[in-house]
């Protein structure tokens, strides 16, 4: 599938005190003041099907692009998926609304096929939902998703330029909340055609599905053995992210400005060749990897967050549990806004207040109000 025409935007300054005040007195949304040498990039990468103790046993020799974030960011072995669905629609569809699956603040989307003609997130949940790239895009930043599966095609077609809300922020980008969607199931394909993308245009907000490790892992099994198609798969994946990195190290707009944050959408079993079962460890532990400018590096999410999440230990409680809440792949959504300075998805419930921290003082600013039109 071929990108879609970017619709070009300007730039915005984010994050400056001064300027946000002037603005605010004279009535504008903090993102309505044009600034080039400010910019902020995010990049969200969901790795298919990657379980954490397969990177815990490959290491730094086999994957290093992954433990230099580990090493360089803050992370946790031990995040969650949706607590009632271990596949991959659903849970990808929390990190882009940043709510659970079931209930009334639940964003309703349990299928896990390639969405029939007319199917959308809006129709299946019966109102629109907001999403982070509404969020980026309506603040004049590009967006982008590329996908290596087909299925992906959900949430370009519920963010196109006829179901996507209008923009009420500041100047009129749209109503294509994504500006540029690509699908390839060849990850090294999808990722050369991402950085192609990135070197010509950037984009503020880029998600990255790479679908390797959920592939091997349906074949052959989530086999963690030396040498196994899905222990390979993630190395493979593993080269990929040293790939982005190369454009970030190598590229004076990217360096010091972008932050990646890297999850997964599930896990999986050797025995099943599945992820179906929502109560089983295996399915629903993924890692949660946060890198950039401003993150306290080799850091715990849990530690720097032990007044706002708490780890889960073996289990995956409900959303309604007592107690903090473990920290979760839609976690993702707002987190990359709030990276971004934006504020949150309205109507998100998972890190509605943007209170996950990266470091031990909160990066960047405390988290806005989510503006009422986004």
């Amino acid at each position: 599938m071929t990108p879609k025409t970017p619709i070009p935007h300007r730039i915005f300054q984010r994050g400056l005190a001064a300027v946000a005040t002037t603005a605010a007195c004279l009535g504008l949304a903090t993102g309505a003041i044009a600034q080039q040498e400010d910019d902020r990039y995010v990049i969200l990468i969901s790795c298919d099907g990657l379980r954490p103790d397969a990177v815990e046993k490959l290491g730094a020799e086999a994957m290093p692009n992954l433990f230099r974030l580990i090493e360089e960011g803050a992370s946790t072995q031990n995040a969650r998926t949706d607590n009632t669905y271990t596949v991959t629609l659903p849970n990808h569809t929390s990190m882009v609304t940043g709510r659970p699956v079931d209930g009334a603040a639940g964003h309703n989307w349990t299928g896990n096929g390639t969405p029939g003609l007319g199917q959308m997130l809006h129709r299946n949940k019966k109102s629109y939902l907001r999403s982070m790239f509404g969020v980026a895009h309506d603040h004049g930043m590009r967006t982008c998703l590329f996908s290596s599966k087909t299925k992906f095609i959900l949430y370009d077609r519920s963010y196109d330029e006829r179901t996507g809300k209008p923009d009420m922020v500041g100047e009129d980008n749209g109503k294509d909340k994504i500006d540029t969607f690509v699908f390839d199931e060849d990850i090294e394909v999808l990722m050369g055609r991402y950085l192609e993308a990135m070197g010509e245009k950037p984009f503020q907000l880029s998600m990255l599905h790479q679908r390797d490790t959920d592939t091997a892992g349906h074949a052959s099994g989530w086999d963690l053995s030396d040498g196994s198609p899905y222990m390979k798969a993630a190395m493979r994946i593993d080269g990929e992210v040293g790939r982005l990195l190369q454009l970030i190290d190598s590229d004076g707009r990217f360096q010091g400005k972008t932050s990646i944050i890297l999850t997964a959408d599930h896990g999986g079993r050797m025995e099943t060749k599945t992820h179906l079962a929502a109560d089983d460890w295996r399915n629903f532990t993924i890692p949660f990897i946060v890198w950039g400018p401003g993150v306290q590096a080799g850091a715990e999410l849990y530690e720097i967050n032990s007044q706002r999440r708490q780890d889960p230990g073996n289990d995956n409680p409900a959303y309604d549990a007592a107690g903090a809440a473990p920290i979760r792949n839609g976690d993702a959504g707002n987190l990359a806004l709030m990276l971004l300075g934006l504020p949150p998805i309205e109507g998100s419930s998972i890190n509605a207040s943007q209170d996950l921290k990266v470091a031990p003082e909160q990066f960047p600013a405390a988290a806005q109000p989510a503006d009422p039109k986004s």
